[in-house]
């Protein structure tokens, strides 16, 4: 059955069961999808194990290892580059999706459409409602600013293929940002004139934790590819001193601890 859309997962290591259950939520949505992980060439092999075991099952599940090591964006590229469906959606290694998020994006023909999601602390089970966030339509047309806007929307995100190629995919000189798919990817989307559906359901399923993620890297290198951004952007430097304030307490820790400074933990 031709697939309806494209799920691409990046991959560099991960939690055995975290992957595993990443990777059977793409292969079993409520509609016909491909699923395509782009790894690491140095993904632990317990890793690779997890994938041949479902491709086993899965026939529209493709690996593919990066052609440019080290680098997040580029193996999002790639994926891109590789996708047969006109719709594509990201998926995070450590994340999962419900059932029905594909099908309940699809009617929406939008160049970006996006979803609210649940956090969820590292077990999977326990639910962080002040990082969860159901969005509304209304709430983001009455942001005044591109960056605001792309601020505002998150996973899950199922773009029109054609959008993306338009906007030049991810930007692969910016680095392994941890909001280069989810910040500066929507914000170029958006100067291109990307149009923006939103679905108002928590569809996406966010894992919090303390290993291994983007947004866990060191925070000054965070900051200076934050930077990168601004200046790409031509944010005035004063709004892009405190968009750097305002985004800095969030790198290099789990977002409940965050929250919980703000009493949403």
């Amino acid at each position: 059955m031709t697939p309806l859309a494209t799920i691409i997962i990046p991959l560099k290591g991960q939690n055995d069961a975290w992957l595993s259950q990443c990777v059977a939520s793409a292969i079993r949505q409520s509609v016909p999808c491909e699923v395509i992980v782009v790894h690491a060439a140095a993904t632990p092999a317990s890793n690779l194990q997890i994938l041949r075991q479902h491709q086993a099952v899965a026939k529209d599940l493709r690996v593919f290892v990066e052609e440019t090591p080290g680098s997040f964006p580029a193996a999002i590229n790639l994926g891109i580059r590789c996708a047969t469906a006109s719709r594509i959606g990201l998926l995070l290694s450590d994340d999962w999706l419900e059932p029905e998020t594909v099908e309940l994006c699809m009617p929406r023909t939008a160049d970006i459409v996006c979803t609210g999601l649940t956090m969820y602390l590292a077990d999977g089970v326990t639910v962080n409602q002040g990082g969860s966030q159901t969005l509304s339509m209304a709430e983001y047309q009455a942001l005044p600013t591109l960056q605001q806007r792309a601020s505002y929307l998150q996973h899950f995100f199922l773009f029109q293929r054609e959008a993306l190629l338009r906007a030049g995919g991810l930007d692969e000189t910016i680095g392994n940002f941890p909001g280069i798919d989810d910040y500066d990817l929507i914000w170029t989307m958006l100067e291109h004139q990307a149009t923006v559906a939103i679905v108002e359901r928590r569809l996406y399923n966010y894992r919090d934790h303390r290993e291994e993620r983007l947004t866990l890297a060191e925070a000054r290198e965070a900051a200076f590819n934050m930077e990168k951004i601004l200046r790409k952007h031509g944010v005035d430097p004063e709004r892009a001193e405190q968009l750097l304030k305002d985004h800095s307490r969030w790198y290099g820790r789990p977002i409940h601890e965050v929250l919980a400074e703000d009493g949403l933990g």
